[in-house]
This record gives structure tokens, sequence and C-alpha cells, in this order.
């Protein structure tokens, strides 16, 4: 698979980041993706005209969406939040196809939100899984996205498990899953995790988060652990026929949480930026 990335052409963090964290800048010489939730205080037409225009300004390369609005988001953890109820995420998915439309782009479904259903009691880890599974036939309905479910990252759980739970939310016009979104794990391991989950599903293809992996993980800290680095560039020209592309899915220079010093999740933290930066791989 060879995709048109667009690197977008705007200033995303701002003239005060800019001038006080002047390697930040680095990070945005290349494509990195657009994460979409839902925000209650603005219309409900934001996000449908938002992604409209963002593709208007992409075309004809080919922008890296990421959906994050599932109900018990990050169950509990620093990105809580999501969608109250079944009828406002399967409304916030509409929304979402109708401002993708006919256009082709990259989707990145719902970071976590598979893996994190094994942290759920019986009953709402199948209402979880029954409503991913509605709500990736409705973008596989209607839209020409090339979707990726995230399955979390390669120390998480047995791919054995996690091709069971692919299988009760996945259909057969989806391109495949993400790994490592979010995490900090290297390339080399998340490649051999998902070969091995790939020898379970013949028909999948897979994206590697490579955002700030580039030092790899530091012990089993996930929240802003201290001396990391940019991965790999983001790239189709990967080592796997499988693997179509490294991505970074996390914006580097988010923060994970009030955590190791950083702000609220998902603010852009400088000092880390620039740390990326200084590491990178």
């Amino acid at each position: 698979m060879d995709y048109p990335f667009w690197i977008n052409d705007f200033d995303r963090i701002g003239k005060k980041y800019n001038s006080k964290y002047p390697l930040a800048s680095e990070i945005f010489k290349h494509p990195s993706s657009f994460w979409y939730g839902d925000n209650p205080k603005k219309p409900k037409k934001h996000m449908e005209k938002s992604i409209q225009r963002l593709i208007k300004r992409a075309s004809p390369q080919l922008p890296i969406l990421v959906m994050y609005n599932i109900p018990n988001r990050d169950v509990g953890q620093y990105s809580k939040g999501g969608a109250k109820s079944e009828e406002r995420y399967l409304d916030y998915v509409e929304r979402f196809c109708k401002g993708v439309g006919d256009n082709e782009c990259i989707v990145i479904y719902e970071p976590d939100a598979l893996p994190h259903s094994t942290l759920l009691d019986e009953e709402d880890r199948e209402w979880r899984l029954g409503l991913m599974k509605q709500s990736l036939q409705m973008l596989t309905d209607r839209t020409n996205c090339i979707i990726y479910v995230d399955v979390g990252h390669s120390a998480w759980l047995h791919p054995k498990d996690v091709n069971e739970l692919l299988n009760k939310v996945s259909n057969k016009k989806i391109r495949g899953f993400s790994v490592n979104s979010c995490n900090y794990r290297s390339t080399e391991e998340c490649m051999a995790w998902a070969k091995k989950l790939c020898r379970l599903r013949r028909n999948d293809h897979f994206v590697i988060d490579t955002s700030r992996n580039g030092q790899g993980p530091k012990d089993e800290e996930w929240c802003n652990p201290q001396g990391r680095g940019l991965g790999e560039y983001p790239s189709t020209d990967t080592t796997h026929r499988f693997c179509d592309a490294y991505l970074w899915v996390k914006i580097p220079g988010e923060s994970d949480g009030k955590c190791n010093g950083g702000p609220k999740a998902g603010m852009f933290w400088g000092e880390q930026a620039e740390e990326l930066v200084r590491n990178v791989k």
C-alpha cells in the first residue's frame, strides 16, 4: 500500500510554542493524525464541517483521522470521557460518516477500546463489543475509509485473545488493525507481535504507531515516561508486506495525562516535544 500522506500546512501549536520551543516545529514537518471526539459544547455539525474542511485542504493526499469517543473511554483514566450513551455514540459515528462523505482517508478506530474491554465485566464488555461492531459496519457501509481497528500494544494481550476480540467487531471491509497507538513499544517488538496476529488473520494488514517509540519503553511506564524519542518517520516503506505503514497516530508532544509533570491528556507539552526531537531514533 502506497499512501499519499498529507503534511498539514498550518501551525498546529501556536506562536508561543514556536518561539519558546523551536525544536517542536520539527515534529510538524511530518504527517500526523487528527483526533475526533465529540464536544457537547459545540454545535452538532461542528465535527462534520471540520472533517470536510480538513479533507478538502488535504486533497489529493490522505489525512489520518482518529476516532476516539467510545463510551467509558480509557475506562476512567487520564483520557476519561467519551459518549454518554449508545445513542450519542452512534450519532457521533453518523456525523463522522457525513463529514468524510465519499472521500478516501485513513481511519484509526478507537485507540485502546478493544483491549480495554477485557477490564470490563462480562455484560459491559459484550455491550461495548456490540457497539463497536455496529459502528464499524456503519463506517464500512457509508464511507470509503481505510479502517484500522486499534488493538493496543504488543505487551498487552496475547495475539490469540486479540484475534477473538477482532472477530466480534470486524467485517470483511475492514483493512486491518493498528498497533502501539499512544505507546512506546519498539517497532521491532510491535512488528514481531503483529506478524503473529496476522498468522491468525490471513486477510488483515496493519499499521504501527512510531510517534514516540524511538527509544523504546521505559519499563512498563505508559504515561509521559522521560527520555523517550521520536520513532521512524511516517512511511509506507516497512519491512513486512502486511505492514502498510508506520504512522504518527499519537501527536508527538501531546501529554498522556497529569503524570510525570505533564499537563492534562491531549494538551501540547513543549518540553516533552523537544525531548522527543532530541532523542529521535
